[in-house]
């Protein structure tokens, strides 16, 4: 008793401090607002005019407006935005140079330096360029980011605040941008997951091709080599219309740069080391152009290695937490006038270790390994990687055609094959030595017309653009050894519209699409030796509507409703087997239905002078939402005794904030506070869900040289990241039955909050003639023992302790030609 009592003034004290947390947040956010709308142009009275065009091709001599076209000073954070004519205004501007930025949807981005003031009232106008032409002699192609083509809520890391994420795996580096988190199983498996919804409800294009590699589990990372990426983009929030069904949480875009047309051949190689787990990476890429003796033709090649021990806790070793990585890509463009085709392939080869920690055989062990506050075996480092882990590669084919008329607009054509191949090996062998326990073998085919037509332009100065298409898909799995999911077919076709208006200070934006699923899965009954199946299909319409309104022009509001759904997958309806990653016994439900979801999303937006940022609030109404629901009693097998998962289905909502504000003291030194709140909740059974994100405030402050001596873009940083106790959680029972004890809930309580401390310092130095970059930076370093909610193994292990690490990244020419 006197212990019951101990920890319930511990987990009244976390609790306090939680919302005293979140109230210092919430200030913050409170001042640097007041700061925003109390600043005053009595100095700075300067201003900047001029209009921003757009220009098909190089012949045509006629300019077209382009509202809504963005102009951005680098200087001090301050854009404004093209009205129905093109013009634009800036407006409280302090003498001195400045760096303009010019965007466009489908334009090439531009940027110009002017010196204000200045007599010229041409020198702040600008002429966008349609992404498929080139200037002077060009260096670049550059294809319309799929994220812009969607008037909805969108986070991106790129340049210098991708880089710092380098060597992580592509759900750790999400994590970075508010509303983003992950799950995960041990230290090595991470899952990005976007306002609480992740697997097979978050689509990710790898290269503009939808990825699919049995990502249903959730010990299932996704297979991208995130050095393949100049830019991560998210859409946040249901976006089915554009993409097809299952992104009912979001789309992940991983974008690679755009290939180079000045002739010569270069390149950059990065490499990665870390403490913990004595991490090393190294990734390297080759691209060139052959210029005028074959003009248009373009090619790049890369590569990544990486390898990892031991995860280090700060109290012991994870045993058998190795992980090895080798992936390779290759691409080739060829651009010519109005056509251009490309040939893209790449191959993911990972195998990742699994800590024995969370093997049991009995359950007596199950529950005493849970109640444990340390493993039974705590090791020595090493890079050994046995049984059991994971050896999955993924194979993808790419190829793209485009086709460009001055009156017809753009068709694309996108061909592509993958090929995922999942083993996995558990603690003891049950299919011989060599055999997995687990193989699966995903094939997927997919096939995406796009048209998007010429912008039109009314009476009015309004402008019309959209886009229309068609996505099919065809896969077949194969399994061999023990059974977790049946073999199946599936196939599935979709047909879409979007339009956008944009006129004066207004963007609006509608879409409408209509899905068609079809699935059979096959069983062999074992009494008579014979194959069945069972077959489901299933349609759907849905929509979206959005509207975006520039309030002031630093101060721009953005609104969206929109539909979702997302048909039963194999996995949901058939489990039936130990998934050997996941060390649980997964059973599915025959008699599911389809999710039908409806989101929407308000985002306010502001660039001022000091203070810039986004509050976004979004509610998701989720139908027939599937979960594991961990409260199944627990199954025991030759192989052991495993906690049990059952797919359940009830109506779900997900509501919460999204905050992202930076404030500047002075020219140098900045701060950023990124928080995400997240309310979820099982109407149905009125109880929480399992595996929702807690609230959580990252806050940084960063100060800045922009030269140093030999060192410029100098830069050193103190982060606090806080994550709140998930009290939102479903409370743990537990009762005997036949012998057994079954939990109702989960397996154990949510553990602690807790506070992780960082540190960064990042600076670009000539090397050669080249700019080489160095960041420095380490995690949890005050060393401190937590455990997260989202990690599946968090019943058995504490998370990884202090790390530092190094990133280099070095830019190299092997020949150039002017």
């Amino acid at each position: 008793m006197d212990r019951e009592r101990m920890q319930e003034r511990l987990l009244s004290r976390r609790r306090k401090w939680e919302r005293f947390g979140f109230c210092i947040s919430f200030c913050l956010g409170l001042f640097f607002y007041s700061q925003a709308w109390s600043q005053t142009a009595v100095v700075c009275t300067d201003s900047l005019t001029g209009f921003i065009y757009g220009q098909d091709n190089r012949q045509q001599t006629a300019r077209l407006p382009l509202p809504g076209a963005t102009v951005y000073v680098r200087e001090i954070a301050k854009g404004a935005v093209a009205d129905a004519n093109g013009h634009f205004s800036l407006t409280g501007l302090c003498a001195g140079k400045y760096t303009l930025e010019y965007q466009f949807i489908g334009y090439t981005t531009f940027v110009r330096t002017v010196r204000i003031p200045t007599s010229d009232t041409t020198a702040a106008s600008a002429t966008l360029l349609a992404e498929n032409v080139t200037l002077n002699e060009v260096t670049v192609t550059e294809h319309r980011s799929e994220a812009q083509q969607l008037l909805q809520t969108q986070a991106s890391l790129s340049g210098s605040a991708l880089d710092q994420t380098r060597g992580q795996s592509l759900g750790e580096s999400l994590k970075a941008l508010s509303g983003l988190y992950s799950i995960q199983t041990g230290p090595s498996i991470s899952k990005p997951v976007i306002h609480g919804l992740y697997s097979n409800r978050i689509i990710i294009l790898n290269n503009g091709i939808r990825q699919e590699d049995q990502q249903w589990g959730t010990e299932h990372a996704p297979q991208v080599d995130q050095f393949l990426a100049s830019r991560l983009t998210v859409i946040k929030g249901a976006a089915s219309i554009r993409y097809g069904s299952d992104a009912i949480g979001g789309v992940i875009l991983v974008e690679p740069k755009a290939m180079v047309e000045q002739p010569g051949i270069r390149g950059e190689v990065n490499v990665v080391g870390a403490t913990n787990g004595r991490m090393g990476t190294a990734s390297g890429m080759l691209e060139g152009a052959f210029g005028k003796a074959l003009p248009g033709l373009s090619w790049r090649m890369q590569g990544t290695i990486k390898r990892s021990g031991y995860v280090q806790t700060p109290n012991y070793f994870l045993e058998n937490t190795s992980y090895h990585e080798n992936n390779f890509s290759g691409d080739i463009h060829y651009d010519h006038g109005p056509w251009g085709a490309e040939v893209f392939y790449s191959r993911f080869d990972t195998k990742i270790g699994l800590f024995t920690g969370a093997q049991v055989g009995s359950l007596a062990d199950l529950y005493a390994a849970i109640n444990r506050s340390e493993p039974l075996s705590q090791p020595g480092f090493s890079y050994a990687l046995n049984r059991p882990y994971q050896d999955v590669q993924h194979d993808l084919f790419k190829a793209r055609a485009y086709l460009s008329t001055k009156k017809g607009g753009t068709l694309t054509a996108t061909f592509a094959r993958q090929q995922n191949t999942r083993r996995e090996y558990d603690y003891v062998s049950f299919s011989g030595a060599l055999n997995p326990e687990l193989y699966l073998k995903l094939v997927t085919h997919t096939l995406d017309l796009v048209w998007e037509h010429s912008a039109v332009k009314n009476k009015r100065g309004g402008v019309w653009s959209g886009s229309a298409g068609f996505n099919g898909i065809t896969q077949g799995n194969v399994r061999q050894y023990l059974f977790l999911i049946p073999n199946f077919r599936n196939y599935g076709a979709g047909l879409f519209a979007i339009e956008r208006y944009a006129v004066n200070r207004w963007t609006l934006e509608a879409g409408l699409r209509y899905d068609y699923r079809w699935l059979r899965a096959y069983f062999l009954n074992e009494t008579t030796k014979q194959t069945y199946y069972t077959t489901h299909n299933w349609q759907n319409v849905n929509g979206s509507l959005g509207a975006a309104y520039q309030l002031r022009p630093n101060l721009t509001l953005t609104a969206n409703l929109s539909t979702a759904w997302r048909a039963p997958n194999v996995a949901d309806l058939y489990s039936n087997g130990l998934h050997q990653s996941a060390v649980a016994y997964e059973i599915g439900n025959p008699n599911l239905q389809p999710e039908q979801a409806y989101n929407g999303n308000l985002v306010l937006a502001y660039s001022g002078k000091r203070l810039s940022g986004e509050i976004g609030v979004y509610n998701n109404l989720i139908h027939n939402y599937i979960y594991l629901r961990p409260d199944s009693v627990p199954i025991i097998r030759q192989r052991g005794a495993f906690p049990a998962y059952t797919y359940t289905q009830v109506q779900a909502t997900f509501r919460g904030i999204d905050a992202t504000l930076t404030y500047k003291f002075t020219d140098q030194l900045t701060l950023t506070t990124k928080n995400s709140l997240l309310f979820a909740y099982n109407q149905t059974d009125r109880d929480y869900l399992v595996f929702i994100p807690p609230n959580r405030s990252d806050n940084t402050l960063r100060y800045e040289w922009s030269k140093w001596g030999r060192l410029t873009n100098v830069y050193v940083s103190v982060s606090g990241l806080y994550v709140a106790r998930q009290n939102r959680a479903p409370n743990v029972t537990s009762r005997q039955e036949n012998g057994n004890v079954i939990f109702t809930g989960d397996f154990a309580s949510p553990p602690p909050a807790y506070f992780l401390l960082g540190a960064e310092l990042g600076f670009t130095t000539p090397v050669g003639g080249q700019s080489m970059s160095v960041i420095l930076s380490g995690s949890n370093l005050a060393n401190v023992a937590y455990r997260d909610y989202l990690n599946r193994f968090r019943y058995f292990a504490d998370e990884p302790g202090r790390n530092i690490s190094l990133k280099v990244r070095l830019p190299f020419s092997v020949l150039t030609h002017s």
